[in-house]
């Protein structure tokens, strides 16, 4: 499949390898696992299609500095993923610090209304004892010696719906590799270039 390329900084350029030369057939790899980047260097080789790349001392040190640069990059990307989540997670808990606030006036209210003796709806008076049952049952206490007086409309028909956050708001799914473009003609393999890219974390999950 085709892998499309976010960004593509390169690392290594091998100059004695004529990119017009049309005996020299190119292969692309793209190193999905920043593991298996990290095991050809320290190895000093590479497998393209079942064959074994050694690899010279100037394309494991490309290799390394693209290593280098994918894992900066992918740390900048973790660190304003992280970010985002955590302002989703301010808003959550501003909003469920509201919700409780409005609850306690809420409880409040039906509680003064029962006490005084006035006929509240079930959804109300179910509220009430769900959520603060002493108070409830004092209410209740303070009803049985009050005079009847009028029903009372429910205090929570303007009940908003239960919010949904986006907890993918704002993320990145950008994860940084490295690639290698292998040169191949009459003479073997050779690592034609070395670059860091950027690609989507779908495409490569779709590689391994």
């Amino acid at each position: 499949m085709d892998i499309k390329i976010k960004s593509s900084m390169e690392i290594y350029k091998n100059p004695s390898i004529d990119p017009d030369n049309t005996n020299v057939q190119h292969k692309h790899i793209l190193m999905t696992n920043m593991g298996d980047t990290l095991t050809a260097i320290q190895k000093g080789r590479l497998s393209v299609d079942g064959d074994v790349l050694e690899l010279s001392d100037e394309a494991k040190g490309a290799l390394q500095e693209a290593f280098d640069k994918a894992m900066k990059e992918n740390e900048k990307v973790n660190e304003m993923n992280a970010a985002m989540h955590d302002s989703v997670w301010v808003q959550q808990t501003g909003d469920a610090q509201r919700k409780m606030m409005e609850d306690e006036a809420r409880a409040i209210k039906i509680a003064t209304s029962i006490g005084k003796g006035d006929v509240v709806p079930t959804k109300d008076e179910a509220f009430l004892m769900t959520t603060k049952p002493d108070l409830y049952k004092l209410a209740k206490m303070r009803a049985l010696m009050a005079e009847k007086h009028k029903k009372e409309k429910s205090v929570l028909d303007d009940d908003e719906e239960p919010k949904e956050y986006d907890w993918d708001k704002g993320q990145d799914d950008t994860l940084h590799r490295v690639a290698v473009d292998i040169a191949i003609g009459d003479d073997g393999m050779s690592v034609a270039g070395v670059s860091e890219v950027a690609v989507s974390s779908s495409d490569i999950n779709n590689l391994e």
